[in-house]
């Protein structure tokens, strides 16, 4: 997000924090998590700047080099804390150099200034995503999978869920509000007649992780995928791909469609209308809308060169029932689950795991899915928290040939938080990105540095995943004009 001076932050601030104290600390009915003396807190606290600390908890490592905890070797949890009244800072997401690339988080942070000393001080990767199934690049592809946003503009629709709405995160004027967020998208042809549009900067007929209203159907779980043969989708000016094709996933019959297209300049006007869609770059400032079945229909029938059309897109905090004005204070990270809220683990939060493995003891499941979430505590601070193994050091050409992935089921990462042991202090957590996704960055004096272990596997060498988003704590501050 661009920094710029922002009214009444202070009072804002004041107000959050306030809410955020007198949060109740856990619900009477809620039995307490068993204390665990499982994890030691590192003596040395890392103060990488004024405001901004990380903290280092180890596992208890046994007489044999394993962990209590059924593991072959012990695990690691960082937390990073936020606390904007310390010093010149400010909470931001990111998307990188486009909103449809994947990045690695070091250079998605790099890319933030040119300057080093103005890049980020810490961040972590953020939302859920996957990447484009087929065409050039595809791997490198991100097509967000819940509501996104940086400086306003939507990168993604929220999940439907029945109405409901997603979890998510509105980071605005330095603080993260957890909450269920629902969009509203629609298109105005110029004689008023009005149609819903289904998504923003991805393949239509194929809408990743959720469905984005009751006519998707899901068609695959692992990736989950969805699908809807009718559909229209808008690209903003940051997707910086050529638009898809047809025919981005083989498995999908709705994505070969070969559509209707129409590019609309900065002005909402008409520049371009064609049959078949993709390989076009999206004008500066301008949108290119995509559509297929009956959404390729209602462009056809009523957008000519030289007509108007207005992208309408609300941003509904379905907790508060209140629209979230969509200006460039506000950036959107997603989830789909909230770890703690309260200060309490949700009945509804599973116990979910999608890489199990066998335990050391050869018999008993382990989960080594590594965990990272973004929260607040009972200061009013921001945490950014991740999971993991210990990162293995590189060999002698500087590749990691080895790695220690691990973290936990989700309920028990969200245990881990609320440990009375650990007295963390968290009032509420989103579970943001994780298993190979989980990266900490944080910028000592010696620049940008990676804290957390590469998993994935490449070419006989493990890399850190690239990501669609992070969040990060930046330089700057949100100031108040003077009376």
């Amino acid at each position: 997000m661009t920094n710029r001076l922002r009214p009444w932050v202070a009072v804002a601030a004041a107000l959050g924090a306030a809410l955020t104290l007198t949060s109740p600390a856990a619900r009477a009915d809620e039995p307490a998590p068993a204390p665990t003396s499982n994890w030691t807190k590192d003596t040395t606290v890392d103060t990488i700047t004024a405001g901004v600390t990380r903290t280092t908890w180890h596992e208890k490592v046994l007489a044999d080099g394993t962990s209590p905890e059924n593991r072959a070797k012990p695990r690691i949890l960082q937390i990073v804390e936020i606390d904007p009244t310390a010093g010149a800072l400010t909470l931001e997401s990111t998307i990188g150099t486009s909103g449809g690339s994947a990045e690695k988080v070091i250079d998605q942070l790099t890319e933030v200034s040119d300057t080093p000393a103005r890049r980020p001080y810490a961040g972590v990767n953020g939302g859920l995503f996957q990447p484009e199934p087929a065409g050039a690049g595809a791997a490198d592809t991100a097509a967000h999978s819940s509501v996104s946003a940086t400086d306003g503009v939507l990168h993604s629709s929220s999940c439907w869920n029945d109405g409901k709405g997603s979890t998510g995160a509105v980071i605005q004027y330095g603080t993260p509000y957890i909450t269920k967020l629902l969009t509203y998208l629609e298109l105005t042809g110029p004689s008023g007649e009005t149609v819903r549009f289904d998504d923003f900067n991805r393949t239509p007929g194929r809408p990743p992780h959720c469905a984005r209203d009751d006519e998707d159907t899901r068609v695959s779980t692992k990736p989950s995928v969805y699908t809807d043969p009718d559909e229209i989708v808008v690209f903003t000016d940051d997707y910086g791909l050529p638009v898809p094709k047809p025919g981005t996933d083989p498995n999908i019959a709705a994505t070969a469609d070969p559509g209707f297209e129409v590019v609309v300049d900065a002005h909402g006007v008409v520049t371009k209308v064609r049959e078949g869609r993709g390989g076009t770059i999206v004008p500066a400032g301008g949108r290119i809308i995509q559509g297929i079945g009956t959404g390729a229909q209602w462009l056809r029938d009523r957008l000519a060169v030289d007509d108007r059309v207005t992208i309408g897109q609300r941003l509904r905090d379905v907790t508060l029932a209140r629209d979230i004005p969509l200006d460039d204070s506000v950036d959107v990270v997603s989830s789909f689950h909230q770890l703690l809220r309260d200060g309490s683990i949700p009945d509804e939060l599973r116990n979910t795991c999608s890489e199990p493995r066998t335990g050391k003891d050869g018999t008993t499941p382990i989960c080594i899915d590594s965990r990272t979430a973004l929260g607040t505590n009972v200061y009013g601070r921001t945490v950014l928290v991740t999971l993991s193994g210990e990162t293995v050091p590189p060999d002698s050409t500087g590749k990691y040939t080895q790695t220690n992935e691990d973290g936990a089921y989700l309920r028990d990462f969200a245990t881990l938080l609320n440990d009375p042991a650990l007295n963390l202090r968290i009032i509420d957590a989103i579970n943001l990105d994780g298993g190979g996704s989980t990266t900490l960055v944080t910028r000592p004096t010696t620049g940008l540095t990676v804290n957390t272990p590469p998993t994935d596997r490449v070419n006989g060498e493990y890399v850190h995943r690239k990501v669609a988003d992070s969040v990060y704590a930046g330089v700057g501050s949100y100031g108040m004009y003077a009376k």
